[in-house]
């Protein structure tokens, strides 16, 4: 009997985990009168260079019928890296692999990263900005894989294009990038 009951628990417990691994959340407010959702965080792509490294990490959120990409940015540099401010004039408009687009706007005041400078390692600047996930912008998004994105901040643009697979030593587990939608839209339900 105790071995049904360990192997019952230990049965759930790889259900939970693997049900947590699909749709891993940082916050998860589920409630009659609030829908508060936000994935971890999750690295898009980086550039190492010699003197400067650059960070994309992709979350997703829900507040009741709002859906948005959060994206941050993070670039360490010898020198000071520029902060990136975002207004109501900012998009990310993402090229699919199908041949067709996705934009999203940004949601909120206007905002600027911040700066973190240190005398022993690299400079940072990390920036922060959410962009609305409207019907349409979704529907193209779960029908193919991302191939590159434009954020366009309040003083610049800046392309990224998206590598099939992130996999290295301080990476246990491969990323796909180009899959972040197909595979974590659903998150938002």
């Amino acid at each position: 009997m105790k071995f049904l009951l360990s192997l019952a628990f230990l049965c759930f417990s790889i259900l939970g985990f693997s049900q947590e691994e699909t749709c891993n959340y940082k916050i998860q407010v589920d409630t009659d009168e609030e829908v508060f959702k936000l994935t971890n965080e999750q690295l898009t792509e980086f550039l190492v260079g010699k003197d400067r490294n650059v960070f994309i990490y992709f979350s997703l959120m829900r507040e009741n019928d709002v859906k948005s990409l959060v994206i941050q940015v993070s670039v360490n540099a010898k020198e000071m890296p520029p902060i990136l401010c975002f207004n109501k004039d900012s998009r990310v408009s993402f090229a699919l692999e199908d041949g067709s687009f996705a934009s999203l706007r940004y949601l909120g005041e206007v905002t600027c990263g911040r700066q973190t400078e240190n005398t022993d390692t690299l400079n940072n600047s990390t920036s922060e900005a959410a962009f609305l996930l409207d019907e349409v912008g979704i529907e193209r998004l779960q029908q193919s894989k991302i191939a590159s994105m434009r954020i366009t901040t309040m003083k610049t643009n800046f392309d990224v294009s998206f590598q099939d697979v992130l996999s290295n030593d301080q990476i246990p587990n491969p990323i796909y990038p180009k899959e972040f939608f197909l595979n974590n839209l659903k998150c938002l339900e």
